[in-house]
């Protein structure tokens, strides 16, 4: 892919972000677009993971392949419901992120152990024509490896332009998952604020409590930000969030 195109690319990337402060819908909307934007790299699959660390999980939260209706139905359980405990150090996923290097295998099955059975992984390979499965870790700003980005290829390696872009997209979703994380902080913030003082009340629905919140300058302009943007008051986005069902 020439540079021109890898700079659009990262361009689309980030665009889809600006606003995004849910991680799955972020997660759902970043796989669809590297699906698409990547045909030309021999990219057949795209999932990302998030790392849990109070459980010691990695999360698989969304994928995209063309192939999906019929992955789907051969999945034990939805594919956003299945997560491996952070200690599997035989599954390459859980190795990418608590090494923060790439990993590369020419089985899909070594993404997938003990989370199914390397039979019907390699029967998901079959069916996806994959060659290739290459894990890439997302860092966030901290430098802290916070997930993954997977990729599924129906050729048998990588180039060296190809690692170029596909880190710089893991890169890319890397401050995606700062955004998202710097906001749930946030609301966190606000959650645990409210539950002191709506404790006790009969009604929890109509909004008469007032109460003060102490945030910092980067935190009120993120909140900021993000009510201009859907046309709303800070407030509004708070409880928009709050009351959103987990």
């Amino acid at each position: 892919m020439p540079i021109d195109n890898q700079s659009l690319l990262l361009e689309k990337i980030t665009g889809i972000f600006v606003g995004t402060h849910d991680f799955r819908e972020l997660a759902n909307q970043a796989v669809d677009l590297i699906a698409k934007e990547l045909k030309n790299q021999h990219v057949v699959t795209v999932g990302i993971g998030r790392v849990h660390e109070k459980e010691r999980l990695l999360h698989a939260y969304a994928y995209a392949t063309k192939y999906r209706k019929v992955l789907d139905k051969l999945l034990p359980k939805r594919f956003s419901e299945l997560n491996i405990a952070l200690d599997k150090a035989d599954n390459l996923g859980v190795k990418t992120v608590t090494t923060g290097q790439i990993q590369q295998s020419k089985r899909v099955a070594d993404f997938s152990r003990g989370i199914f059975s390397d039979q019907l992984a390699d029967k998901l390979q079959k069916i996806m024509k994959g060659k290739l499965s290459a894990g890439f870790p997302i860092r966030s700003r901290s430098g802290k490896t916070a997930g993954f980005l997977l990729l599924i290829l129906d050729e048998e390696s990588l180039t060296g332009q190809q690692m170029l872009l596909f880190q710089a997209i893991a890169n890319q979703l890397g401050l995606a998952f700062s955004n998202v994380f710097a906001f749930e902080k946030l609301v966190q913030k606000y959650k645990n604020s409210l539950a002191g003082e709506l404790a006790g009340r009969n009604d929890q629905h109509i909004p008469s409590v007032k109460f003060t919140l102490r945030i910092t300058p980067q935190e009120d302009k993120k909140l900021a930000e993000l009510a201009r943007q859907r046309g709303k008051t800070k407030a509004e986005i708070i409880r928009e969030v709050i009351d959103k069902d987990p």
